[in-house]
């Protein structure tokens, strides 16, 4: 579970910025949070503010960190970094990303700067069940020295296996932690799955149906919920109104070299084998909505071209949003409105929020501009966060219950204070006039 996370230095961000789950002391809403050992954390945290204030900068730091996690450099290969331009100064520096969270019964912290040509400085410790929260076992630290132009090492005896070999196996621009889960140490492949398989970044430019495609494709050998999948997802879209009656899957056989041929579809030379058949099992599938005509109850076949923008969104998100919540994930999702009715997005947070569904753990941080959502009944204060840029182009992030200005009551109407720009992040817009 995520507890909170730190970026600097990246796109509009200048100094670091928290975004943080832990719970206020309010007790309003309180089946909002999650109890985890001495901590309350938030189930669900909304971010508004202006068009370009940093709303999605925010959920792509997150998702850079994971990139260069998952996907380590190759030798020589620049890391998508991209620090704050609008100060020289901040400019030439790293960027930096921390996270703090847990996995299983133990607390991590997790970060690393780092600019477009090497790692710069790179930490993890842990806080193991039983020991104080202000307590933390070191496991490693690497420091970059500008003077010497070498990485100096600190290594804490709770890190167990051979270490200097790893070390030697890490190159400038690969982080420490990749490089101990890709050589199988035991306890940074359990750090490194959190990050592949706790966390989910849905972007806008990433919106693809191939989670929900693959579940509703699970065969009888996988787990148990993974074989109900498909009546889950059938049941969340003929729910959502859409009129759908059920979904139906099938494959066809592809004859890659006619796709080849046609200049439809090529793979890069150096593709992985791996790659190329999941990409191959994916083109082959092919999804049909099922409508049923009334009063005959004939069932017409339509394709995802053949329905609504909003249809196909929310059956994108329909099988991250299943999985999150039978694994216990931490989704974040950018643009969460985006062609989806103001019920529909409130129905997705509240089976978030819903002690009876979300029984594992599952979070939700989403960034949208959908004031419905401003709701005391929905959120508790400390779910809402606003960016805002300061006189100098950098983002300023602040939650609801930490305003400065002026702070909010219990049960303000949240919606028309935010309208009325009572906690600042909105546009300031001049009039629109065509010269000439």
């Amino acid at each position: 579970m995520l507890i909170e996370f730190r970026v600097g230095n990246y796109r509009s961000f200048r100094e670091e910025q928290t975004l943080s789950l832990v719970a206020s002391k309010d007790t309003e809403l309180d089946k909002n949070c999650i109890d985890q050992g001495k901590l309350r954390l938030l189930r669900a945290a909304g971010i508004y503010g202006p068009n370009a204030s940093g709303k999605s900068n925010l959920i792509k730091a997150l998702f850079t960190m994971q990139q260069i996690i998952e996907e380590p450099a190759k030798p020589g290969e620049k890391l998508p970094v991209t620090p704050f331009k609008l100060d020289e100064k901040y400019s030439k520096e790293p960027s930096s990303f921390e996270v703090t969270f847990f996995h299983g019964k133990v607390r991590y912290q997790y970060g690393f700067t780092a600019t477009t040509e090497r790692i710069c400085d790179e930490w993890l410790y842990a806080y193991p069940k039983g020991r104080s929260r202000d307590i933390a076992q070191t496991w490693f630290e690497r420091k970059f020295n500008k003077k010497t132009n070498k990485t100096d090492w600190n290594f804490g005896s709770y890190l167990k296996g051979e270490r200097e070999k790893l070390k030697d196996r890490t190159i400038n621009n690969i982080l420490f932690l990749s490089a101990g889960a890709q050589w199988n140490n035991k306890q940074l492949t359990n750090v490194y799955e959190w990050f592949s398989e706790k966390l989910r970044i849905i972007l806008p430019s990433e919106r693809t149906p191939i989670i929900t495609i693959d579940m509703l494709k699970s065969t009888e050998e996988e787990k148990k919920w993974k074989k109900l999948s498909h009546a889950y997802i059938n049941n969340m879209m003929q729910r959502a109104d859409f009129g759908i009656h059920g979904i139906n899957i099938r494959e066809e056989e592809i004859d890659l070299k006619e796709f080849e041929f046609q200049k439809e579809f090529e793979f890069p030379p150096d593709t992985p084998e791996e790659i190329r058949n999941k990409i191959l099992k994916n083109l082959a599938t092919r999804i049909e909505f099922i409508h049923r005509t009334e009063p005959t109850g004939k069932d017409i076949h339509f394709s995802p071209l053949e329905e609504s923008d909003g249809t196909r969104r929310f059956f994108e998100l329909a099988g991250p949003w299943l999985l999150a919540i039978l694994e216990g994930m931490t989704l974040l999702v950018d643009e969460l409105e985006a062609s989806l009715h103001p019920f529909l997005v409130r129905e997705l947070i509240e089976v978030i929020q819903s002690l009876d569904i979300n029984k594992g753990g599952a979070q939700l941080v989403f960034a949208t501009h959908d004031t419905t959502l401003l709701d005391p009944e929905l959120f508790r204060r400390d779910q809402i966060w606003f960016t805002e840029k300061n006189g100098e182009g950098a983002t300023q992030l602040y939650s609801m219950s930490d305003y400065k200005e002026r702070k909010p009551r219990k049960g303000e109407a949240m919606q028309k204070g935010y309208l009325a720009g009572r906690y600042g992040a909105i546009p300031i817009i001049k009039a629109f006039e065509l010269d000439g």
